[in-house]
């Protein structure tokens, strides 16, 4: 009887070293293989390109730099990255709708100055030949050096810092992404303020 107790317990005792192991090894993997399907190459590609830094050529590369570079703050429909060696730069992903279909934008602001570094709009499906138009340099590039602080503004002509115009026939695409910039602005700003604390120290 005393062979047999002796046994069980010893199978006992390595179900529980096998089991405690496989635990930690997913709780290691969880943050990275979270991180990648959090982030896609187009989000990643176009925040590499308003920061100057060369363009990988596949997808996996594109988000190994990304994450290299980049701590992530908060998930969800508006996503927020801090920068390593910058930890003022942040960059966003922020979803949202448009006239049509949902739009996705990036942009980089730093947040010393609240100057926004840069946008672009990484998926839309507007109308072709009218709000497709907001995916165009002409569009993208207005937002390049406006001041974040307060929010931006669509308007007719740009006076404040913090001014951009619509692109002619785009005039509804254009104010949803104003709408979707302002949103995500605001949270950053929330954020920055409160410190910015990393996302998984708050999950």
């Amino acid at each position: 009887m005393k062979g047999p107790l002796k046994d069980s317990l010893k199978d006992l005792l390595f179900m529980l070293i096998l089991s405690s192991f496989c635990a930690f090894l997913l709780l290691t993997t969880r943050s990275a293989v979270g991180e990648r399907a959090e982030l896609s190459a187009g989000t990643a590609d176009a925040i590499l390109k308003i920061i100057g830094k060369e363009v990988l050529p596949s997808d996996d590369q594109l988000i190994e730099s990304f994450s290299e570079l980049f701590v992530r703050q908060q998930s969800g429909k508006i996503k927020f990255w801090r920068a390593v060696d910058k930890p003022d730069f942040w960059g966003c992903e922020a979803s949202g709708n448009g006239m049509w279909s949902e739009i996705t934008l990036a942009f980089v602001i730093d947040t010393t100055t609240w100057q926004i570094m840069g946008l672009r709009i990484v998926e839309q499906n507007e109308t072709a030949g009218l709000g497709s138009q907001i995916s165009e340099d002409r569009f993208v590039e207005k937002f390049t050096g406006l001041n974040g602080e307060n929010g931006v503004e669509m308007a007719p002509f740009k006076i404040k810092n913090n001014q951009f115009d619509a692109i002619s026939g785009a005039t509804s695409s254009s104010k949803s992404v104003e709408k979707l910039l302002n949103k995500a602005l605001s949270m950053l700003r929330e954020k920055v303020k409160a410190g910015g604390s990393k996302e998984n120290e708050l999950s």
